[in-house]
């Protein structure tokens, strides 16, 4: 059987092994809520670009590249690609912009939380009026980070 001071080295091994193993599951716990915010970023600028909508009137239209003519003969959302040239850019009547409304906010909208209760990061994707509990002490109150 190993000596109580044997047996004290293998523990204080086994700790600064888990220490360095902790210190780089922290750095990778940063770097995954930098892509997580810039991800979010990009989803909310995708949601405004979807209330956005683009209505091209029925009529003759000039492909800008090859100046082949096309004829739509109904309102239509997107310009086709040119059957010529395959470029998507036409002269021809403007577009109807139409912004739709945006939904009501949530309570917690996605981004970045604090658990109140143990100070853990924790990310909320999609808009919500209840998140869940934390995984780690299971409180249901959250503060912007």
């Amino acid at each position: 059987m190993p000596s109580a001071q044997e047996r004290a080295k293998v523990l204080a091994r086994e700790m600064m092994k888990a220490m360095k193993e902790a210190k780089a599951a922290e750095a990778r716990a940063r770097q995954l809520g930098k892509e997580a915010m810039q991800i979010l970023a990009e989803a909310k600028k995708e949601a405004e670009a979807a209330r956005t909508v683009f209505e091209y009137p029925s009529g003759s239209y000039e492909c800008k590249s090859c100046g082949h003519m096309v004829l739509f003969t109904e309102v239509t959302r997107e310009l086709p690609v040119c059957d010529n040239c395959g470029n998507r850019e036409y002269a021809g009547a403007a577009p109807k912009i139409t912004k739709t409304k945006a939904p009501t906010p949530k309570k917690y909208p996605a981004g970045m939380y604090e658990c109140a209760g143990c100070s853990a990061r924790i990310i909320v994707a999609e808009e919500t009026d209840a998140p869940s509990p934390c995984d780690l002490c299971g409180a249901d109150k959250l503060k912007a980070v």
